[in-house]
This record gives C-alpha cells, sequence and structure tokens, in this order.
C-alpha cells in the first residue's frame, strides 16, 4: 500500500494519478500497486508536480515496515540507528562521533562487571560470521553487491572469504562509502545464484552470527526466491540485539558505536569482511573475551 500527499499538485498531474490511486482527501492518494509502478509514480511526481511539495509513504520489508520519499519539502529523511526519521528543519543535528569525542572507551574492568550482571548466554565458541554489503536500504529495489563469511571453529578463525556481485549500476555514494565500483564488480564478481549457493552451503545447519539480522536475511531470502535457491536451516544470533541486552545505555546500536565503546578499531569499515571481524571482536569483548 502506497500514501500520497501533496501541495500546490497541478491538475494534469492528480489526473495521472488518478488512474493509478484514489484520491481520498486534496492531495492525499492512496492506493495497492507494484514497486515498479510506485517508481514510476514517483518518477512522474518529481518531474511533473512544478514548485510543490510531494511525500510518498510505502510498505517495505524493513524494520520499520515502511519507507518513504519526499520531494521539494523542508523535511529530510534522515538514519538515525539503523532507523530512518523525518528531520525537521530546525532539528539539532545528531552528533554521533560524540561517542568517542567526549565518552571514553569502556574498560575491561567495567566490561567485565557488566557480563556478571548481565550475561545469561553462553559463550558460542564455533560459528559463522556473515555480513552483506548493498546498493541501498530498500530491500524491494536495492540488490546485495558483496557477501562476506568467516568460519570460527573452536574460538578460532579458520577461514574468511569475501563475494562480490555483479552490478552494472551503483550509486556514487555507495561507491564512496564502500569503494565498490561497477567496475570493481565486472572484473572480480560473480553472478548472484553462484554466490548464494557458496555461502548457503558454508552456513547450513551452523550458528550464523548477524549483526541487524533483519536486513540482511530480508536482502538473502529474496534473493533466494528470485534465484530459486533453497534457503539453509540455521541457528541465529543476532549480535546487534546482544549489544542492546548488555549495553542499555549506548546512544545508538550501529556496529560502529558499539565497537567504538567497548574500544575496538574499525579497520575496513563498509566492507563485508571487515564487518564480520569487527562483530566477532565485538562478540568476544560482550562475552568478556
Amino acid at each position: 500500500m502506497i500514501v500520497v500527499s501533496m501541495t500546490n499538485c497541478p491538475p494534469k498531474l492528480r489526473g495521472d494519478l488518478s488512474k493509478w490511486l484514489l484520491e481520498i482527501n486534496t492531495g492525499v492518494y492512496v492506493g495497492q500497486v507494484s514497486a515498479r509502478v510506485r517508481e514510476a509514480l514517483w518518477k512522474r511526481i518529481c518531474e511533473n508536480v512544478g514548485s510543490g511539495q510531494a511525500t510518498m509513504v510505502f510498505s517495505a520489508n524493513n524494520e520499520q515496515h515502511f519507507d518513504f520519499y519526499v520531494h521539494n519539502t523542508s523535511r529530510h529523511p534522515a538514519d538515525f540507528d539503523g532507523i530512518k526519521l523525518m528531520k525537521h528543519p530546525n532539528a539539532v543535528p545528531y552528533k554521533a562521533a560524540a561517542v568517542s569525542d567526549n565518552k571514553p572507551a569502556m574498560s575491561m574492568a567495567a566490561i567485565q562487571r557488566m557480563n556478571k550482571k548481565r550475561r545469561k548466554n553462553s559463550l558460542l565458541t564455533s560459528y559463522i560470521l556473515l555480513d552483506i554489503e548493498t546498493t541501498g536500504l530498500s530491500c524491494e529495489t536495492d540488490k546485495i553487491l558483496e557477501v562476506g563469511i568467516v568460519d570460527v571453529s573452536g574460538g578460532r578463525i579458520m577461514s574468511r572469504r569475501s563475494f562480490l556481485i555483479k552490478v552494472d549500476t551503483i550509486p556514487e555514494e555507495i561507491v564512496k562509502l564502500t569503494g565498490i565500483s561497477p567496475e570493481l564488480t565486472a572484473r572480480d564478481g560473480c553472478d548472484l545464484k553462484t554466490v548464494l549457493e557458496s555461502v548457503f552451503e558454508a552456513i547450513d545447519d551452523r550458528n550464523v552470527l548477524i549483526y541487524n539480522a533483519e536486513f540482511d536475511l530480508s536482502f538473502l531470502k529474496r534473493d533466494a526466491e528470485v534465484c530459486g535457491v533453497d534457503f539453509p536451516d540455521i541457528h541465529l544470533l543476532d549480535v546487534r540485539e546482544l549489544s542492546k541486552k548488555m549495553l542499555r545505555d549506548a546512544p545508538n546500536y550501529k556496529l560502529e558505536t558499539i565497537a567504538s565503546l567497548l574500544g575496538i578499531t574499525n579497520k575496513q569499515p563498509h566492507r563485508a569482511l571487515g564487518d564480520c571481524l569487527l562483530m566477532n571482536e565485538v562478540y568476544l569483548k560482550l562475552n568478556g573475551k
């Protein structure tokens, strides 16, 4: 389902939208359309609304179960701990850097006291760490760029692998963030089905650690269905949820923030294999290791 709200909507655009959506109030449209039609409608709105303002809200397979677009508005989407919020024009920017600038990393003694008080789970010694990089946050429209897996057995890292996936178009901001370009995936990438088969074979019937599992699994399960690959049986542990239980006063629960609080250096941010290794250090630190 989608909801579109507009101001100063030209009559021609109102007529176009009425072919697909029901206008329940002036400038407010609702309806049920496919993702492809939704994206086409939004493109048409942005091209034809002129000086008017537009907002589109639609169902999405993410933690909030919805997503939204805005055009010509003074309020803009902002990410807060993996949650998409609307930033007001007079909002004071949230300074995530304050974690490292003003709040020192926790001492080992503090971590040990925290563990004695809160830890109820037993430490796993054999597991797979899994992380993905994507072209964006929408499971409906974005693609997986990279999958990283690290095999830990008996408390030791036994192997680490990274799989790039051939993707023709990657947003410029993602290229800058990850360093993964279309040229790189064309040279070193594999087709999606081959990567999924290799990854699923490695994680089948294993303990699998993921940070913010809902996000990663939504992409992996979607692509497994598209490629006709059976999703494996896994024993899941979401390290983000563990962090919430162990560090209840953290300013947010991004992987980088939790690592900073625990005094862990992020050596290769925004790459799947680097985030797997960082997640492993966080998991061990949370368990007093």
